[in-house]
């Protein structure tokens, strides 16, 4: 919403995420009458050498699914507008073409209630999806959230994938 075009902005004016990111949380803490936070959860791709910048703050891990494996990007960051200091986590993976990137909303952990390592189930639910096509993979994790949900989710569930790939351009 409001704080991810407000972070856009002052990005593409120069600001560092830092400095963006204090200005976005006293915006939100200004507004304390009300319960006011706010999740960021981005991914940053350059598309010149295959990395990407992951900034979370308050966000649920994101997975990236190698060839062989499956990493998970956490986070341990407080949402915006609690504390007066704002926390982020910034982290930087290389990937290269045929990875893909999965970001997830908390109701897609939330689906496997009686799991205590959550990432961990999704991880390994990702793991072991046989596919490239990233339709296909959002389709697999929605079936496996249903199913461990028995098909009524206790929060919204929304799963991004995204492929990286060369052009050939």
């Amino acid at each position: 919403g409001i704080a991810v075009n407000l972070l856009e902005k002052f990005l593409q004016a120069g600001y560092d995420y830092n400095s963006a990111l204090e200005f976005i949380n006293s915006i939100l803490l200004i507004k304390s009458d009300e319960e006011n936070y706010t999740t960021l959860d981005i991914s940053i791709i350059n598309q010149h050498n295959g990395e990407v910048e992951f900034l979370k703050v308050g966000a649920v891990s994101t997975f990236i699914k190698y060839r062989d494996r499956v990493e998970i990007v956490n986070n341990n960051s407080l949402p915006a507008g609690i504390l007066h200091n704002i926390d982020f986590d910034l982290s930087r993976r290389k990937l290269r073409s045929g990875d893909f990137i999965i970001m997830v909303t908390d109701g897609v952990l939330d689906a496997n209630k009686n799991e205590l390592d959550k990432e961990r189930w999704l991880a390994k639910v990702i793991c072991e999806i046989d596919t490239r096509n990233p339709q296909k993979i959002a389709d697999y994790i929605m079936e496996s959230c249903m199913k461990k949900a028995y098909d009524i989710p206790v929060d919204d569930i929304t799963i991004l994938v995204a492929k990286v790939y060369e052009s050939k351009s």
